[in-house]
C-alpha cells in the first residue's frame, strides 16, 4: 500500500519504521519545511495519509488530503472541537477518515477493563476514583485525548459518577527540582460525583495512564505504561490497512470491532 505521511516527527518516523517493516511504501512526508508537498502528485497517489501534526494544523491538513482523495488516519489531539466540520467536508469529499486518541492495542485493552472495573465501582461508594496522565514535556494538549476518552468511559460505565474535570498541569524538572504546577483548573466546589483528570508533564515518556480507586483501607489501580512510540505507529499503520478500502468516518472502536472480533466500547 502507499501511505502518505503528515508530520515528519518522532511519530512520523515510528510509523514510517513501521510501515516499511510491514511491505508499504512511503511515497511522501510532509513536515513544516515542505507544506506545499501536498499538493505533488507523489502525494496524491497515496491510498491513505497518516496524519500526526498539531491540535491547530490537523484539520486543515485532515480537509486538504481528502480533497485529493487521499483518506487519512488521524493520530493528533486537541482539535475534536472541529471534527462535525471535518467530517462533513469528508463526507463531501466522498473519502474516509479514522481518527483517534490513541491506536495503541494495549490502550484500546486498558480501556476495556477500565469501563468494566468503573462498572463495579458503582456499587461501591467507598472508593474515589481519579485518572492521571503523564506524557513527555513537548506535548501541546493537556489533559491527553486518551486521558479525555477514557474518562468519558468511566463516567459513561460508574453510576456514581456524572462527570469529569481537569484538575491542572504539573511539569516535573530534569534533576532535584520540584514539581511546577503551570495551570491549575479550577474544580467545581463539591467533587461528590466528579472524576478527577491530572496531567503530569516529564522528560521523554511517551505515554502513561493511570485509574485510582481508593477506600480507606486499601487502593486498586490500573495502568497503560508505554514503552516507546512503537505501539502507537503499529496501531495508526493498522488503521492505514483497515481504512484502504473504506469510506467514510469513523472511529478506533469500529476498527477495534472488525479486527480483534471483540465488542466495541
Amino acid at each position: 500500500m502507499k501511505i502518505a505521511l503528515i508530520g515528519y516527527g518522532k511519530m512520523g518516523h515510528a510509523v514510517e519504521k513501521i510501515a516499511l517493516a510491514r511491505g508499504h511504501e512511503i511515497v511522501a512526508a510532509i513536515d513544516e519545511a515542505n507544506q506545499s508537498d501536498i499538493d505533488s502528485a507523489e502525494f496524491a497517489a497515496a491510498q491513505v495519509a497518516i496524519e500526526f501534526t498539531t491540535p491547530a494544523s490537523a484539520p486543515a491538513c485532515i480537509e486538504k488530503a481528502v480533497a485529493k482523495g487521499v483518506r487519512v488516519v488521524s493520530g493528533s489531539t486537541g482539535w475534536y472541537d472541529s471534527l462535525p466540520d471535518v467530517a462533513r467536508k469528508v463526507e463531501e469529499a466522498n473519502s474516509a477518515l479514522l481518527a483517534a486518541s490513541n491506536f495503541s492495542i494495549g490502550v484500546y485493552v486498558s480501556r476495556l477493563v477500565a469501563r468494566r472495573l468503573a462498572e463495579i465501582m458503582g456499587h461501591l461508594p467507598q472508593y474515589d476514583l481519579s485518572l492521571s496522565e503523564t506524557h513527555h514535556i513537548h506535548k501541546l494538549d493537556y489533559p491527553s485525548g486518551t486521558a479525555l476518552t477514557m474518562a468519558a468511559d468511566i463516567v459513561e460505565a460508574d453510576s456514581l459518577l456524572s462527570a469529569y474535570t481537569s484538575i491542572g498541569e504539573v511539569r516535573v524538572p530534569d534533576g532535584d527540582g520540584a514539581p511546577v504546577v503551570v495551570a491549575s483548573d479550577k474544580a467545581p466546589e463539591c467533587m461528590q460525583g466528579v472524576l478527577p483528570v491530572l496531567a503530569i508533564r516529564r522528560g521523554e515518556v511517551p505515554g502513561i495512564h493511570t485509574l485510582s480507586c481508593d477506600s480507606e483501607v486499601d487502593t486498586i489501580t490500573l495502568t497503560h505504561e508505554a514503552k516507546s512510540r512503537d505501539g502507537f505507529a503499529l496501531g495508526a499503520v493498522m488503521a492505514a490497512e483497515w481504512l484502504a478500502d473504506r469510506k467514510g468516518v469513523f472511529s478506533i472502536d469500529d476498527m477495534m470491532k472488525s479486527i480483534l472480533n471483540i465488542p466495541a466500547l
